[in-house]
């Protein structure tokens, strides 16, 4: 397979500049060309907005399923551990990494679940589960914001969501961090595949249980409602249900957490927008919007060309990958005045693209918002003071954007 010839660069995608500022190191890739090769990764870098909501949308000449092709070339040998292979297969039955026809058979049957009355009953439950949370958390001195407010408060709204009993809790926070380096494409975990084929080992052994019970004595629980989700006499099979759950508690729990914890950093950054927002002259719904186009926890998606084609404007090869960039188009000055800057009374029209486009757009994009619509003004009320107690580190992954930490200093 021959390298394309049009606008090839080399870069460090996962490197430190691009790990601490994507939106400026990517800003900068944008600026010579909205996509381009880079020779280091071996792929393509959609920066434009144009550009990477094209790839959204284009079904036919970019694929979503990575995973297959990911197991058919690395994991095929008899001498791979059996475990990371099947790791890597339960992957391959998430929705996001499937296309039509399947793709729409199972996110018509999610939908099913996520969109019935157990869903509706158990948002009223979300201001609870934060008030506990952030009741637990010191009333002043130097916390970690994400580790003692953020991660227990998202964990224990997907955790209650798909009906796990709250002594297990603890537990299924610490499986979602054995999924983050491998989903996240981290490159600073050499024993990630490892640490994968155990979680998933663990978690697909527990989930098992747990439809067992619920298949006999269904609950108002999300994991009931996907037992029971039907679509013209067809039904989720078991392995699906736990794939769904897998995905369900990684994507719902830590990239929540990651926004939440992003926008109160963003906060302390922008003291003008925090008083802003704490005089209740911005909508909370407004905000949250703006939180998710300046700092998502969504930084890019991959594609794989399904065929020859130059729907982006370059001549790609089929078979080669592609890394749509969601941090870079969401500051394209093309669409959004002034990106670089923090406006919380942007008066957004909700073009930002934190949650994906079209057909692949994230299915828990109400829930996300929800939490952190509960999560913000909360913690502004109890914190009169944030302020920011150490240096940052962010997790070393192109995919996601998350910090290790949030040290602050807080008080009343």
């Amino acid at each position: 397979m021959g390298e394309p010839v049009p606008q090839e660069c080399e870069f460090d995608i996962v490197g430190d500049r691009a790990i601490r500022d994507p939106h400026a190191y990517f800003g900068m890739i944008r600026q010579i060309a909205p996509v381009l090769w880079d020779r280091r990764s071996r792929s393509w870098i959609a920066t434009g907005y144009a550009e990477v909501t094209a790839a959204l949308r284009d079904d036919r000449h970019f694929s979503s399923d990575r995973i297959r092709p990911f197991i058919a070339r690395k994991l095929s040998s008899p001498d791979i551990d059996p475990r990371v292979r099947a790791a890597f297969d339960l992957l391959a039955d998430w929705l996001v990494f499937n296309d039509k026809p399947r793709h729409l058979r199972l996110r018509k049957l999610i939908n099913q679940a996520f969109m019935s009355a157990a869903m509706a009953k158990l948002t009223g439950q979300f201001t609870t589960l934060f008030d506990e949370a952030i009741a637990r958390a010191p009333k002043a001195g130097k916390i970690d914001l994400l580790a003692d407010i953020a991660v227990p408060f998202s964990a224990s709204v997907i955790s209650a969501m798909l009906g796990v009993p709250e002594v297990d809790r603890n537990r299924f926070a610490d499986w979602h961090r054995l999924f983050g380096p491998v989903i996240g494409a981290s490159l600073e975990d050499p024993n990630k595949y490892d640490s994968l084929a155990e979680g998933v080992s663990q978690l697909a052994e527990y989930v098992r249980g747990l439809i067992a019970i619920y298949r006999d004595q269904p609950q108002d629980n999300l994991l009931s409602a996907l037992i029971k989700a039907h679509e013209n006499d067809e039904a989720l099979s078991e392995d699906e249900i736990i794939a769904t759950c897998t995905l369900v508690l990684f994507a719902g729990s830590e990239t929540t957490a990651n926004l939440i914890a992003n926008a109160i950093l963003a906060l302390i950054r922008h003291p003008a927008q925090m008083a802003l927002l704490r005089s209740g002259q911005v909508a909370i719904a407004d905000a949250v919007d703006e939180f998710l186009r300046f700092d998502g926890s969504g930084k890019a998606v991959t594609r794989v060309v399904r065929e020859d084609t130059s729907a982006l404007g370059v001549p790609m090869i089929a078979g080669q990958r592609v890394f749509l960039i969601l941090a870079a188009a969401n500051h394209d000055p093309a669409v959004f005045d002034q990106p670089d800057q923090l406006r919380l009374d942007r008066c957004s029209d909700r073009k930002h693209i934190a949650f994906g486009y079209g057909l692949h757009s994230c299915m828990g994009l109400q829930l996300a918002r929800l939490e952190a619509a509960i999560a913000i003004p909360a913690i502004l009320e109890k914190y009169g003071q944030i302020q920011l107690a150490g240096d940052l580190e962010w997790h070393p992954q192109l995919l996601s954007r998350g910090l290790k930490e949030l040290p602050v200093v807080v008080g009343p």
